[in-house]
């Protein structure tokens, strides 16, 4: 049985609650969260990636690791500050900007990484499964209660065998439904 690490509703909503306040990381986390994206396939958006023709914005993800190109309907909220935080950028200016070091280019996994983690301690998340891939965990669990095809389509995975990996529960899942499953049978005192 494989664990895969993921955060739950509860968890989610606290860690973005934590980064509103700095938009660049609320808006990192915000799309990585709600598109099951990797990392180092959100620190080089660039504008043009964001279709904002229509009163809908659309996000093209050039994915990573074999998946396949994505394009996605993002939420109201996610729309209108991508609308905000685009307003004016060239289509090949990048989303989140490196520092004075690295002029020109996009931030790297590193910075992304730490803002992450300094989020995740505010939110009270366990630092031992703290990290920015979660957060594609995260979001294909929460996908799939409506079916692994959904999760397949969502993260651009090529084989449904790669979705299926989400399929797996923990340990402490399979544990805690045999213990409720006792109790109902044996009754409170169990």
């Amino acid at each position: 049985m494989t664990d895969i690490n993921y955060l739950d509703d509860i968890q989610i909503k606290s860690l973005l609650a934590v980064a509103r306040s700095h938009r660049r990381d609320y808006l990192m986390l915000l799309l990585a969260y709600q598109l099951g994206l990797r990392a180092m396939e959100v620190c080089p958006m660039q504008a043009g990636q964001f279709d904002t023709s229509t009163d809908k914005v659309f996000l093209t993800v050039v994915r990573l690791k074999g998946s396949r190109k994505t394009r996605h309907e993002l939420a109201p909220e996610t729309a209108a500050l991508c609308r905000e935080y685009i307003a004016g950028m060239g289509p090949n200016e990048y989303l989140f900007k490196g520092n004075r070091r690295t002029a020109g280019s996009h931030i790297g996994y590193t910075t992304f990484y730490h803002a992450f983690l300094k989020y995740a301690k505010k939110a009270g998340i366990p630092l031992d499964i703290a990290s920015p891939h979660i957060l594609k965990h995260s979001a294909a669990m929460g996908m799939l209660p409506n079916g692994v095809k959904m999760v397949q389509e969502h993260l651009g995975h090529k084989s449904g065998n790669s979705s299926m990996m989400y399929l797996s529960v923990k340990r402490s899942e399979v544990d805690a439904a045999a213990h409720r499953s006792l109790v109902g049978a044996v009754g409170a005192s169990a």
